[in-house]
């Protein structure tokens, strides 16, 4: 303490004496102070614009990095002046390191305003290897790139095979549905039947569409004509596709689909089956086969020889006795019953077999209008798939109600034809337990 009380009082006595120098050296020693906090502050904010710097340099590498992974030759140019988009400004890098206007993105991610004088004297101050590393695969870069400035090509045809990568995938789905259709290519087959022998030879079309594995799901009812039976067809498709199915009851206790049309008249009648299930899924198998089954231009055609006619006539009927009706009914395995009735001749042969009612009153009121359309002679006899001769019973609207039994000859089903309208009249009404 004594030391330092000597030297100022030595000081005091030297500006005393000599006051002019004394004030000079007390200016220098101020300035100097002042100059020495300069430096201090302008290494802090160099220190502290160094890392900002740094900071923005990664997040813009790691920017287009994780946009473009595929283009290598842009990553180096970003090092140097950082740039969110590279592709665009990778020609004019060069022109901005000259001129230096490139912290102007720093500025922005760094939330600072440092002027771009310093960044370039802290650069150009603070060089490292990396940097000398850096600028010198900038330069190399550059130089390609002047060389070859149409580099942008290759962009634009990775952009035309992604583009056709992502039209691929939408391809595959319109194929898909393709392969499954071929899984139920079915087929409409048109059968032509032709008569030999009778006394005026027939022919009568009908068409049956058939699985893949050629199984027969239906069989059309008859038509005259190969343009009546494709027309059958696209009614028939249009039905199907409507799905006006309906599972009945058969008379022999298992279950038969009908396909009708939209006045609820039949239009053909598929197979037999056990059970209602296996009724159900086959409608399903003709809903599906119907839709894609395409139709078989080769016409199968059938011969059939018919017996020689021979003439015979109806009995005469007994006084006293006629025919009769017999309602029956059967109950099959899953309990569900179904009515029918049958008109049997006096000596015991079935002439007409009804379709199915679903109550005993309603095959009785069945009976009557049966009766009345005997009566009014509402017959067509028809040439049937298996070769001989059948009569339909019709309504006054010409829906089916009936079929009768089978014939060898034209003559021999007329012949039931009046049969049935002799009996059908005078017959009584009797139910199975009194056959």
């Amino acid at each position: 303490m004594e030391f330092i009380k000597k030297a100022f009082n030595a000081i005091l006595d030297y500006a005393k004496a000599k006051p002019l120098l004394a004030g000079i050296t007390a200016a220098a020693g101020v300035f100097a102070l002042i100059v020495l906090t300069i430096i201090i502050v302008l290494s802090v904010k160099a220190s502290k614009r160094k890392k900002a710097m740094q900071n923005a340099v990664t997040a813009a590498v790691s920017a287009p990095a994780e946009e473009q992974p595929a283009t290598p030759v842009e990553e180096p140019v970003i090092l140097p002046a950082p740039d969110p988009e590279p592709e665009v400004e990778i020609a004019p890098v060069a022109e901005e390191t000259k001129e230096e206007p490139v912290p102007e993105p720093v500025a922005e991610e760094a939330k600072e305003e440092p002027a771009p004088a310093p960044v370039v004297e802290e650069a150009a101050v603070a060089k490292t290897a990396q940097e000398e590393t850096k600028t010198e695969e900038a330069s190399v870069e550059e130089k390609a790139t002047e060389e070859k400035p149409a580099e942008k090509k290759p962009a634009v045809k990775k952009t035309a095979t992604k583009a056709k990568a992502t039209e691929k995938p939408a391809e595959k789905p319109v194929e898909k549905p393709a392969e499954k259709q071929k899984r139920y290519n079915g087929k409409w087959i048109v059968c032509k039947l032709v008569t030999e022998g009778a006394e005026e030879n027939e022919e009568m079309y009908f068409f049956e569409l058939r699985a893949s594995n050629g199984e027969k799901l239906l069989s059309s009812e008859e038509y005259t004509s190969y343009n009546g039976a494709l027309k059958g067809i696209e009614t028939h498709k249009a039905n199907i596709a409507k799905g006006n199915f309906r599972i009945t009851l058969s008379k022999k206790g298992d279950y038969i689909f009908k396909l009708l049309n939209g006045k609820n008249m039949l239009l053909c009648t598929g197979a037999n089956y056990k059970t209602r299930v296996r009724c159900e899924k086959a409608i399903e198998s003709t809903k599906r086969f119907a839709e894609t089954a395409i139709v078989d231009e080769t016409v199968q055609e059938l011969l059939v020889k018919i017996p020689a006619e021979e003439e015979t006539a109806a009995a005469p009927l007994t006084e006293g006795y006629n025919g009769k009706w017999i309602i029956a009914s059967n109950t099959s395995a899953e309990g569900e019953t179904v009515y029918y009735f049958e008109l049997f001749a006096n000596n015991g042969e079935k002439l007409l077999s009804s379709e199915e009612y679903t109550t005993y009153v309603g095959a009785v009121n069945g009976i009557e209008t049966h009766r009345k359309n005997i009566e009014n002679g509402n017959f067509r006899i028809t040439l049937t798939k298996r070769g001989d001769y059948i009569y339909k019973l019709l309504n006054g609207n010409g829906q089916l109600l009936c079929l009768g039994e089978h014939y060898k000859t034209r003559r021999l089903c007329q012949n039931a034809v009046e049969s049935v309208k002799r009996f059908a009249i005078a017959s009584p009404v009797i139910t199975n337990e009194n056959k």
